[in-house]
C-alpha cells in the first residue's frame, strides 16, 4: 500500500519536471556549459586596425539613397572631429574587460603562442570591420483635429556603432565548422516627445514638445556600451552553439539563452539580443 502511494506521488512530480524541462529545452545543457565544463574554452578576439567614421545626411530629393554614399564628414554635427583610433582602443578595452568576467579563457593577439597550445576548445573572433556613423533621421508627427490634418516635421540626429566579426573554431573539421560572419549594431539619437494642442480661446493649433539632443558624451557612451554588449554576445554565441550541438530536447528545439554573468541566471533571448548571422 505504501509503495502504491509513493508511485502516485513520484509520477506527478516526474511529469511536472518533464513539463518544466520542455518549457525551457536545453536549459540543463546550458548550465553544464557554464558550470560543469571541465575546462574553460579559449577565446581569442582580434581587434580591428581602425574604426571607419562616416556621415550620411538626409536628402529629401533622394530619401531611399541616403546610405549609398557618405557625405562630407566636416558637415556632420558630431563626428567632424571624432578620433576613430581612440574609439577603437576604448571599444576593445571594454570588450576584453567584460568578456573576462565570463567563464572563458580570453586571449589577445600578443598571446597567440599561448593560445595555440591551449589544450581545450579554441575559438577566434576577428573583428573584420567596425564603424561609427552619424545620419539624419526624419520624423513627422501628425494629428487630425476637426477636419484638418496638422503635421510637424523634425530632422533628428542618430549615431550607430556597427561591427562585423568573423568566427571560427580552431581545428574544427566537421561539416558545420566553416567560418561564420556575425554582425551587431547599436544606436543612440535625438528624442522628441510632443503633441498638438487646440487653443479654445483663439482657435489656433500649436505643437508643444520637449526634446533631448545627443552630444559627444552620448557617442562615447554608445561606443563603450557596444564593447560591453559585443562581449556578452560573444559568450552567448558560444553558449548557444554548444546547446544546439549537445542538447537532447524532448518536445521542442532549444531556445536562445541569455546569461546574466552577475547573478548566474539564464533566460530566453529575443532576435534583437544577439549577433545577426550573415553567412556561415
Amino acid at each position: 500500500m505504501l509503495t502504491g502511494i509513493r508511485y502516485r506521488i513520484i509520477l506527478p512530480m516526474a511529469l511536472l519536471m518533464l513539463l518544466f524541462s520542455s518549457c525551457m529545452p536545453g536549459l540543463r545543457t546550458a548550465r553544464k556549459f557554464i558550470h560543469e565544463k571541465e575546462q574553460k574554452p579559449a577565446v581569442m578576439v582580434v581587434p580591428p586596425s581602425f574604426t571607419f567614421v562616416y556621415f550620411y545626411p538626409f536628402d529629401p530629393a533622394n530619401p531611399q539613397g541616403q546610405f549609398d554614399n557618405p557625405g562630407n564628414l566636416e558637415d556632420s554635427g558630431l563626428l567632424y572631429d571624432f578620433d576613430g583610433n581612440e574609439a577603437t582602443e576604448e571599444f576593445m578595452n571594454v570588450l576584453y574587460s567584460h568578456l573576462e568576467e565570463y567563464p572563458v579563457k580570453v586571449f589577445r593577439p600578443e598571446q597567440f603562442d599561448q593560445f595555440l597550445v591551449y589544450p581545450f576548445d579554441r575559438y577566434i573572433f576577428t573583428i573584420a570591420q567596425t564603424e561609427i556613423i552619424e545620419y539624419d533621421q526624419p520624423m513627422t508627427d501628425r494629428a487630425l483635429i476637426d477636419t484638418t490634418v496638422y503635421r510637424q516635421d523634425f530632422l533628428l540626429r542618430h549615431v550607430a556603432r556597427n561591427t562585423w566579426l568573423e568566427f571560427v573554431k580552431v581545428d574544427d573539421n566537421s561539416s558545420d565548422g566553416s567560418m561564420e560572419v556575425l554582425y551587431s549594431d547599436f544606436f543612440t539619437g535625438d528624442d522628441v516627445d510632443g503633441r498638438f494642442r487646440y487653443q479654445f480661446l483663439t482657435g489656433d493649433v500649436i505643437y508643444q514638445y520637449t526634446s533631448r539632443i545627443i552630444d559627444l558624451r552620448d557617442v562615447d557612451q554608445l561606443n563603450r556600451s557596444a564593447g560591453y554588449r559585443n562581449a556578452r554576445y560573444i559568450f552567448e554565441h558560444l553558449l548557444n552553439r554548444y546547446v544546439q550541438k549537445n542538447a537532447r530536447p524532448f518536445l521542442s528545439e532549444p531556445r536562445f539563452f541569455k546569461y546574466n554573468v552577475y547573478d548566474g541566471s539564464l533566460r530566453r533571448g529575443g532576435e534583437d539580443e544577439r549577433f545577426i548571422i550573415l553567412d556561415q
